[in-house]
């Protein structure tokens, strides 16, 4: 029989001098952490992992405090000889400030949002249970004796957790807007806290993440929702979730095709990144051959879009007040899904099925009295199968996210997929530079009402890997069948132990009439935005 053990996975090396690197620091820091010999390991990665710990809450707690660090980390179930074994999942999605410097290699295993066995976890809700006694270190000195971490004090000090962060945004628009009741320059502030407990052991939990924004001029920006109100239980082989909670699937960088179960917050950002919090009942059922998660979704979140004087809107607006349903039951109506992921070598895969409500509507024009045309969400009933996979090659990871769907008029089928390779320390530096190419492809054309049916995307990630956690991302899209452009940048530095300075910056060229993104060719805009986390 084997004895299970759990590590918190924090990086994944092609260089083993960086892993290292890593792994001193994190033990200069307090914690267990030990690089992992390149040839037990496909692709003669080196990982650097925490612990290990004997049960499923310790590493957690471990993980939870490595997060507090600044350094996402997942929980990997391994076997040692000894008793018998079980298998685990769990969350690596964060929004902590990195407090040190990670040196996170860009090669560093991308997680989805379920896993089975000792593969790679998934993202979901964050989990931040209770802190239990650290591993004993050399001179094995009890707890209360050891030199913690600062940041890890407050956490063993009460039972549940409260962390979460508050961010001032600016937007700078350079150019007059296309609709003159649109505003220029706006300011917006927003708060998203989150609160976690954990009781019976580690096995049940409870998480809140409540959400809200206000915003300058638009009145549809300025708004509330829950992110997360979930119950959730675990056992060896299965968890079972209740409440409101995020659910992530997808692999590409540019667009994420296959990302179905939470509907899209776009007033929060064109990039559809922000999701609503979706009311579930998830039952994942973890098996050798990999996990089955079976999704019960009662009631429809609607998409959210910028109001009267919103910018990056469309134009005529979109009437959020009056949508249409395909369903006689409208946003009653009780959605399915199904999610097979699991692991072999270097692939890493997900195999879908979605029926229920399309979270993407299609547009119905209306003239409202007064003589005002506006468009009307249409919310279609449909089935959805889907693929994600990717493949860690060395430096090379390879993604593919593939769908078809009926329901929205003929059947379709859409991908998206491409590459990401990383050079490690350039110019002998301790700095990353990924290169990314993807291409998106929909066989609707020209017709379908998407900005990615014929489309490239190609882009260039980089890592400082320095005390402040300093990280740049910069991509162009590009319409094959027009000169349509997008150019987008995402940076981010920490400042201090608690604060975060990121800066955004989208522009758009040569947009043709028939583009989705036609009536967005005057909003080139400038983002800057200071959080400061607690």
């Amino acid at each position: 029989m084997a004895l299970a053990e759990f590590t918190v996975q924090v990086g994944a090396f092609k260089n083993h001098d960086k892993a290292v690197r890593l792994a001193t620091q994190l033990q200069d820091q307090g914690f267990p952490a030990t690089p992992s010999p390149p040839e037990r390991n496909p692709g003669n990665l080196t990982r650097v992992r925490v612990g290990p710990y004997p049960d499923r809450e310790s590493a957690d707690i471990m993980r939870s405090q490595l997060l507090q660090a600044g350094l996402k980390g997942f929980v990997v179930h391994t076997t040692t000889p000894g008793t018998a074994s079980g298998s685990t999942r769990t969350s690596l999605k964060s929004q902590a400030p990195p407090r040190a410097s990670s040196a996170a290699d860009p090669t560093q295993e991308r997680t989805d949002d379920a896993s089975g066995g000792s593969g790679p976890a998934m993202s979901g809700s964050p989990e931040q249970p209770r802190i239990l006694a650290l591993k004993k270190d050399p001179e094995d000195r009890p707890a209360s004796e050891k030199k913690l971490p600062p940041f890890v004090l407050p956490i063993v000090l009460r039972e549940g957790k409260s962390s979460g962060f508050i961010a001032l945004e600016a937007r700078l628009f350079p150019h007059d807007p296309v609709d003159p009741s649109q505003h220029g320059n706006n300011l917006s502030f927003y708060i998203q806290p989150e609160f976690h407990t954990t009781w019976a052991n580690g096995r049940q939990s409870l998480t809140f993440e409540p959400f809200y924004r206000w915003d300058q001029h638009d009145d549809e920006r300025t708004h509330a929702d829950i992110r997360e109100l979930l119950w959730q239980i675990a056992a060896d082989s299965w968890e079972l979730r209740a409440g409101i909670s995020k659910v992530f699937w997808g692999v590409a960088e540019s667009q994420h095709l296959v990302d179905i179960i939470n509907q899209t917050d776009l007033v929060e950002n064109i990039d559809r990144e922000d999701k609503l919090g979706q009311p579930m009942i998830n039952l994942a059922l973890i098996r050798d051959f990999g996990t089955v998660d079976l999704f019960l979704l009662p009631g429809f979140r609607e998409r959210t879009f910028p109001g009267q004087e919103g910018r990056l809107r469309s134009l005529p607006r979109v009437d959020v007040d009056n949508p249409l349903y395909a369903s006689a039951a409208e946003e009653k109506h009780v959605d399915f899904a199904i999610r097979w992921s699991h692991y072999i070598g270097d692939w890493d895969f997900g195999l879908a099925h979605f029926a229920g409500t399309s979270r993407d509507p299609r547009f119905v024009p209306d003239l409202r009295p007064g003589g005002e045309m506006v468009l009307v969400p249409l919310y279609d009933t449909i089935d959805q199968t889907s693929l994600d996979l990717q493949a860690t090659k060395g430096d090379w990871l390879w993604k593919l996210e593939w769908l078809t769907r009926s329901g929205q008029g003929d059947r379709y089928t859409a991908l998206v997929g491409g590459f990401e390779y990383t050079a490690v320390g350039i110019l002998d530096t301790s700095a990353d530079l990924g290169v990314i190419g993807e291409y998106h492809f929909d066989d609707r054309g020209e017709s379908a009402p998407t900005p990615f049916e014929d489309d490239i995307m190609v882009g260039l990630r980089l890592a400082l890997n320095d005390m402040q956690s300093t990280e740049a991302l910069f991509g162009i899209i590009s319409d094959l069948d027009t000169s349509g452009k997008s150019f987008n940048l995402e940076a981010s530095r920490r400042i201090g132990e608690n604060w975060m300075l990121e800066l955004e910056a989208r522009f758009f060229s040569n947009i043709p009439l028939n583009d989705a993104m036609f009536s967005f060719r005057n909003d080139d805009y400038l983002q800057i935005e200071l959080a400061r986390y607690f």
